[in-house]
């Protein structure tokens, strides 16, 4: 590979420019990022509906998924599979909250972590509203984020559920 460094007045202020601009340009490419990740998680399991495709569309294919003091992680299929046969048995997620706490994009990877309230009517009817904490680790494939892990925590006072 052949480097070439070339001097003098136009060069520099070419070199300037560049510099100028890249914060710049930098700050747009963040904005973008964030504000495509934020569609992601702020839509969260409300896009479910029917048909869990819009919803699953989001979560990378070797996805994972951590719940907090389990021995174990789940895997994308099995647990897609227990959506889906939760949302045919009538289940819906009516309403979805987000509070996010932060947000960290490096490259091509981000890192978010978040409080979350999925308010839920259930197959017979009842409503049950779901507190968690949690956090998703995502990276950009073919121009595009998906969350590739999950960690989902219960706070204390919802252990019981």
């Amino acid at each position: 590979m052949k480097l070439l460094f070339a001097t003098g007045p136009r060069t520099a202020l070419l070199s300037a420019l560049l510099l100028l601009a890249t914060p710049a340009v930098l700050a747009q490419s963040d904005a973008t990022d964030r504000a495509a990740i934020l569609n992601i998680l702020e839509n969260g399991p409300v896009a479910i509906g029917p048909g869990t495709e819009n919803w699953e569309v989001n979560f990378h294919p070797d996805w994972t998924v951590w719940f907090a003091g389990g021995d174990a992680v789940r895997d994308r299929g099995p647990h897609m599979a227990d959506v889906r046969d939760y949302v045919g048995r009538g289940a819906d997620v009516v309403e979805f909250e987000l509070d996010l706490v932060s947000l960290q994009i490096r490259g091509d990877t981000a890192f978010a972590r978040y409080n979350a309230v999925e308010h839920i009517i259930e197959g017979d009817g009842g409503r049950r509203d779901v507190a968690y904490s949690g956090t998703d680790w995502l990276v950009r494939e073919d121009g595009r984020w998906l969350i590739l892990s999950t960690t989902v925590a219960f706070p204390e006072r919802d252990m019981a559920d």
